[in-house]
């Protein structure tokens, strides 16, 4: 088996491992920030919820449905995030960001590395990244609504 038929197999493993049993999944009662993103072309939604303490992201959870690449991102998202720093996380969105729409060379680690095979879907894409947009609206306190397009 070559290495990108091994990438693609962990990809589609740990993507469906997390959207059938999603981390960090529910509403955050204690919540000091949160945020809402919708990708109109798929239907896919997400609501971010954080508890933010001495600038650390001390608990996350989220609301999030539709497509498997979005909630397996989400999950992937709160077990990466949860405990960081506002910076750190601000960097995980970049590192996230950057593998899927071009750059992969500063990759953000496992888990997140798998979501490497988005990038072989272009039109999946956002779906992957709604939820890391949307925690970044919330860790900055944008409340307008995160869309794709």
């Amino acid at each position: 088996m070559s290495s990108a038929d091994e990438l693609k197999q962990v990809y589609q493993q740990t993507v469906i491992e997390h959207s059938r049993e999603p981390h960090h999944f529910g509403r955050l009662e204690s919540a000091t920030h949160q945020a809402e993103g919708f990708n109109p072309l798929c239907g896919d939604k997400t609501r971010v919820y954080l508890q933010i303490e001495n600038d650390l992201v001390e608990r996350i959870s989220h609301e999030t449905s539709g497509c498997a690449i979005c909630k397996a991102s989400a999950s992937m998202m709160a077990d990466t995030v949860s405990g960081q720093s506002i910076a750190t996380a601000d960097a995980l969105i970049a590192q996230t960001d950057n593998m899927l729409n071009g750059d992969a060379s500063n990759k953000p680690g496992l888990p997140l590395e798998s979501l490497e095979g988005v990038r072989a879907y272009p039109s999946r894409i956002k779906c992957a990244t709604l939820p890391w947009r949307s925690l970044q609206a919330a860790m900055h306190g944008d409340k307008q609504s995160i869309t794709t397009e």
